[in-house]
């Protein structure tokens, strides 16, 4: 096998290959030629490992595929857009996945920097337009790391940091921008890849185990311990932790905005998705990767102590965030709560925990029947309800399945208790992310049934033919059902908070937000070559999802149901 790359592509590409990177998805340009031609080469001589290369064409499923491959396997793919337009294209899922700490590599390409016929320079119109003064500024804020190469002989020494700088807590993008010419180049009299990288970025951050003790020393002299958490299923290894902590504590656990699944939802302990009823009474409130624990007007009584535990416990990234918190723990979640249920281990009060057990124990069996009640109440209500779609939803697809959400299905509805089982869209809410998100969880996890749900505006904005071609092109099998109101709802609901009285409710009147006429979205699916169906009669729901699961796990193929929702 020739080990020696002949241009500085092919070296950039093994590289990649040999630190494990899996996935090449790109939308590419005229700056990608040098990578055509490097791959093209490679292939016939036998070299690699490289990436594989995926055509997703549009920038946002591009970077929304690989969010969602990392999310589903802890590893990070890579992704090529071209140059200032493809990483504006790309800004919204970089956003998305910065707020989520989730890994990957972004690629750009740079506009040629010479124009005296060398191979790679200058040779087309928008050679001269495509430029900027600063190409990574449009998503330095977002970025963990940003760099241009800027000689053949870095190559190794790049790649290796990027993953580095992508993997390292806290996690997130890492964005390189390639001048044409550069990669068109020969690359450096070396052998690429030869040497292992030497970066490592699996060390965790601890937290101060003094400070671990005056957290342990409230909880044990506590009499209502509440847990709020958003995402601390972001590590699988965290809901095991987190369940052990409110087990040893007494604690009940309130998912709040869930974006990743982070405490089984049959858990006794589990006090639902709705905060408000608990923060005034609760004291400590152990806040558990949440970035937003609560919205005004509620909040916590003035005595209660607030502890705050993740990776950023101040939220740096956050222009303005202001929060109480009367103790930080920052470091690795995982590793603070295993700790912190060592420190409380059998010190809490039997009689005191027995109570709270009861008490907690019984508003969860009441929380399950009130969503049960709420649905079943709602099962021949036409248009159809979204709860009764999200309970049918959860009968329908089993205890093993994903949900990648984009907003719309109830999470009370589904009962879901699997690490990993469970993903929402980033606090950030650049829409658009679900469906490729879906299909990076669905590459990632091939074993297990992927279902995205999602509201009609998400799929418009997910580029929904890009996506569909993509799964095509990687032969991916998931449900995708969109909850069709044909409207901005979360918009209108806005509307509604801001004058609850005001003259557009009062006139049933919420301009900018109708997305009439309706498109018949059924139709996009199936001339992609997906399974699909329109459902408007609540009677037919359960039929149709065993429909689309059957054409998911027996024919491998992608299935959407278009469902007119109220």
């Amino acid at each position: 096998m020739d080990t020696h790359p002949a241009t500085v592509a092919e070296a950039l590409l093994l590289r990649l290959g040999r630190a494990g990177v899996p996935y090449l998805f790109a939308n590419s340009g005229t700056d990608a030629a040098p990578l055509i031609e490097a791959y093209a080469h490679l292939a016939a001589t036998g070299s690699g490992p490289v990436p594989e290369p995926v055509v997703v064409a549009h920038e946002m499923a591009a970077v929304s595929l690989a969010h969602g491959y990392a999310m589903s396997t802890g590893r990070p793919a890579a992704v090529f857009v071209h140059v200032t337009v493809g990483t504006a294209n790309a800004a919204t899922g970089i956003m998305n996945a910065s707020r989520q700490n989730v890994p990957m590599i972004v690629l750009a390409g740079r506009t040629p920097v010479r124009d005296d016929g060398t191979p790679g320079s200058r040779d087309m119109y928008i050679h001269w337009a495509q430029e900027s003064f600063d190409q990574a500024a449009m998503v330095r804020e977002y970025t963990r790391w940003d760099y241009e190469l800027r000689d053949a002989r870095q190559v190794d020494a790049v790649v290796d940091r990027a993953l580095a700088m992508a993997t390292a807590e806290p996690s997130g993008p890492a964005y390189l921008s390639l001048p044409r010419e550069l990669l068109a180049g020969p690359s450096a009299d070396q052998q690429s890849g030869v040497e292992p990288g030497r970066l490592d970025a699996a060390a965790s951050a601890v937290a101060d185990p003094d400070r671990v003790a005056r957290v342990a020393d409230l909880v044990v002299e506590a009499t209502a311990p509440l847990v709020i958490t958003n995402s601390a299923g972001s590590d699988p290894a965290a809901v095991d932790a987190l369940v052990a902590f409110a087990e040893a504590s007494g604690a009940g656990v309130v998912e709040t905005y869930r974006e990743r699944l982070s405490f089984p939802a049959s858990h006794p302990r589990h006090l639902g998705f709705d905060v408000s009823p608990h923060v005034a009474g609760a004291d400590p409130i152990v806040v558990v990767d949440a970035d937003v624990p609560w919205l005004p007007p509620t909040k916590p009584s003035p005595a209660a102590k607030v502890v705050k535990i993740g990776l950023d416990p101040l939220q740096r990234t956050y222009p303005m965030w202001n929060f109480p918190v009367d103790i930080a723990l920052p470091g690795a979640t995982r590793l603070t709560l295993a700790a912190l249920a060592k420190a409380v281990g059998t010190r809490v009060d039997r009689d005191a925990w027995e109570q709270r057990n009861r008490v907690i124990a019984a508003f969860h069996e009441d929380q399950l029947a009130e969503a049960r009640r709420r649905a079943d109440s709602a099962a021949s209500r036409s248009p159809i309800d979204a709860a009764y779609l999200s309970r049918s939803i959860g009968q329908a697809i089993g205890p093993d399945a994903v949900v990648v959400n984009e907003y719309d299905v109830h999470s009370d509805q589904l009962v879901l208790d699997r690490p990993g089982s469970f993903y929402s869209s980033p606090s950030v809410s650049g829409l658009g992310w679900g469906f490729g998100a879906a299909l990076g969880a669905a590459l990632g996890a091939p074993d297990r049934t992927v279902v995205c749900t999602l509201g009609d505006g998400a799929y418009i904005f997910s580029n929904p033919v890009a996506c569909h071609m993509a799964a095509g092109t990687l032969g991916l099998a998931l449900l995708v059902v969109i909850f069709n109101n044909g409207r901005w709802n979360a918009v209108q609901e806005s509307a509604r908070r801001l004058a609850p009285d005001g003259w557009a409710v009062r006139t049933n009147n919420f301009p900018l937000t109708d997305l009439a006429p309706v498109p018949r979205y059924a139709e996009i699916a199936a001339a992609c070559g997906a399974y699909s169906e329109e459902v408007d009669d609540p009677a037919e729901l359960p039929a149709a999802l065993d429909r689309a699961l059957g054409c998911v796990r027996d024919e491998r193929r992608l299935a959407l149901l278009d469902v007119r929702t109220a």
